[in-house]
């Protein structure tokens, strides 16, 4: 009989939302720390550092944001004990602010929002636990925003900018409570939440959203609605100005999410939950067509410290699998390509995005500049990519796998391939022009195989142009 050819024309990404035996061979149903960026398989690029100066105490770290003010990033960092930062070319963190005695940070109720107060740009943090601080970029230390004379000393734990005005929200003491500033103008600030005597359009004030066993839980400012996550519910405030405000309950079926596992791109905000990826379109919150395509990595996964980035036209959730008690895995999703990667190997501390580029806190404190680079800072890169266990749609044939075919570049690669009679193992060296094309004989039979590639001792490849595996089918003699 004739060699018959399956062949994987070019790749895509994880598929755990069918049977294997029903997914696209350029699908793979578990791969780690691989790249198919232009249908290409290739070993992703790891983190380099940006700073050389860690932070001394990684495990504290709780939230971070990075801020460019007058071309010089600050990198900000919410600890158990308060504020931390690192300025650009500093060579050692320093305190901005410290949390009272016998008040640490829990949880992940932390924010940061920057604003205009006057003419002067600063940088909001926000607790839950205290006083909200203020930092102008330069000050030794931050200062407390607001006061109780302008009824804007509220420890709040959420806050956003919307029609220029600042709402806030997660007030232990009042935790359905919406406040939202005065409109800055004619000797007003955000910080001032009074209400005028000139309008109600100008003043500050609040609203009782829900009630408190319900309480907020997030916000979020879109280009014509502010988003209201609750524990049990969503609501949006539209409007824009407090003589028009109008709060509607949002009727969806959905996962709650936790604040920091939701993430803006453009005018839609994506957040993650263990029931796989949502959006809000402006009008409902709806459950991503292709959730389902990792859906054996979120039922296993803790998002308890989920952190969510975007960059570029990715997003990154950082969460923990396999039972870790820190973010060991990064989920990415390309928004573009419609394609779910897993990267891990490494601890999450922090992670945020400004100006293109992903910076995240490993596992050691250093700000590190992520996806660059072809280790984790020195360490290797452990890659893998497995195809769909399949029977071709022939399960009364017996296939005797023959020899395998690809064409690309790089180092070793380790390739396994799989059936009922067993599992053979053989490493290559790749091409050293994508010209070429690497051969290997294959044996081993079953009525269904799959493949394994992987890197051997963090080594790099690409795969390009596809994989073609050639096999001999017979139908089993009865």
């Amino acid at each position: 009989m004739a060699l018959q050819r399956y062949r994987i024309p070019h790749f895509l990404g994880i598929n755990q939302s069918q049977c294997e035996n029903d997914i696209a061979p350029g699908e793979s149903p578990m791969a780690r720390n691989m790249d198919t960026t232009g249908g290409r398989l290739s070993v992703a690029k790891g983190y380099v550092r940006h700073e050389p100066a860690p932070y001394p105490a990684p495990a504290a770290a709780r939230r971070m944001t990075v801020w460019r003010k007058d071309g010089i990033r600050r990198f900000v960092l919410f600890t158990e004990t308060g504020l931390m930062v690192l300025t650009e070319g500093d060579t050692a963190w320093r305190r901005l602010y410290s949390m009272p005695e016998g008040v640490a940070l829990a949880g992940t109720q932390q924010d940061f929002q920057t604003l205009k107060i006057g003419s002067t740009e600063v940088l909001l943090a926000a607790c839950g636990k205290t006083q909200m601080q203020k930092w102008d970029g330069s000050s030794d230390t931050a200062e407390a925003f607001g006061s109780a004379a302008q009824l804007s000393d509220v420890p709040a734990g959420f806050v956003e900018l919307y029609y220029s005005r600042l709402f806030a929200a997660g007030d232990p003491a009042h935790p359905c409570r919406l406040y939202w500033s005065a409109a800055p103008g004619d000797g007003r600030s955000v910080e001032d939440w009074t209400s005028a005597e000139a309008s109600e359009n100008v003043s500050g004030g609040h609203v009782e959203v829900g009630t408190d066993s319900d309480p907020i839980t997030g916000l979020f400012a879109l280009s014509n609605q502010l988003l209201i996550f609750k524990r049990d519910s969503l609501y949006r405030l539209l409007g824009d100005r407090p003589s028009n405000y109008r709060i509607y309950p949002v009727n969806a079926v959905m996962a709650q999410p936790l604040h920091t596992a939701c993430v803006r791109y453009g005018d839609v905000l994506y957040f993650l939950t263990n029931n796989g990826l949502y959006y809000f379109d402006g009008q409902t919150v709806s459950r991503a067509f292709d959730a389902d395509k990792v859906q054996d990595i979120l039922a296993a996964a803790d998002l308890s410290d989920c952190l969510a980035a975007a960059c570029g036209d990715k997003l990154y959730f950082a969460f923990r699998e396999d039972g870790a008690k820190e973010n060991n895995a990064l989920l990415v999703y390309d928004l573009n390509r419609r394609a779910y990667m897993l990267r891990d190997g490494f601890i999450v501390r922090a992670l945020s995005a400004e100006g293109g580029t992903l910076f995240l806190m490993d596992g050691e404190g250093y700000l590190c500049r992520f996806p660059e680079g072809d280790s984790y800072a020195g360490r290797e890169i452990s890659a893998s990519w497995r195809t769909p266990m399949t029977d071709l749609g022939s399960k009364g044939s017996v296939k005797q796998l023959r020899e395998l075919y690809l064409r690309g570049s790089g180092g070793v690669i380790a390739v396994s391939a799989q059936t009922g009679g067993g599992t053979v193992f053989f490493e290559r060296l790749m091409p050293e022009s994508g010209a070429e094309i690497l051969e290997a004989p294959l044996s081993g039979e079953g009525r269904a195989f799959c493949l394994r590639l992987e890197n051997v001792k963090g080594s790099r490849f690409t795969v390009d142009g596809g994989v073609e595996l050639l096999f001999d089918a017979q139908r089993r003699v009865l």
